[in-house]
């Protein structure tokens, strides 16, 4: 929790299966094998925020800088496995922090036939321990 966003993690465990070494490749190393018909497919992350307003992960690191929308970054990530499992996690910005509400989490992925998902998440308590945020150094 930060005084001025959030910090959400997704993270995700896969078993190859049926899927030879290169559509596992494909599925779990999008951004190095997928091609751009893949794009689509990809695991994807979004939000509705308090105010009705939809975003989604599509924003490049930095873009929170000067923006005057909301936005929801992927920030890095780490992951590793080998041919038979793989696991990661993305951490996510979401800037500026919301307003209290509800805030719903929006998942699909549908190169795994996972429809979009959805989670509500109290606002409210993400604002409340924003205020609770200490800094430690001066900027």
């Amino acid at each position: 929790m930060f005084s001025d966003g959030v910090l959400f993690e997704v993270s995700r465990y896969v078993r190859r299966g049926d899927l030879t070494v290169r559509e596992f490749q494909q599925l779990t190393h999008e951004e190095r094998y997928g091609s751009s018909d893949d794009r689509g497919r990809r695991l994807r992350v979004g939000a509705v925020l308090p105010d009705g307003e939809e975003i989604n992960d599509s924003h490049r690191p930095g873009a929170e800088r000067g923006a005057t929308r909301s936005v929801l970054v992927r920030r890095g990530g780490s992951g590793g496995g080998g041919a038979w499992r793989y696991r990661h996690s993305d951490e996510l910005w979401l800037h500026p922090l919301p307003s209290e509400g509800q805030l719903t989490l929006v998942l699909q992925w549908l190169a795994l036939d996972i429809a979009e998902t959805r989670l509500t998440v109290s606002a409210t308590d993400l604002v409340r321990a924003a205020d609770e945020a200490t800094s430690l150094w001066d900027d």
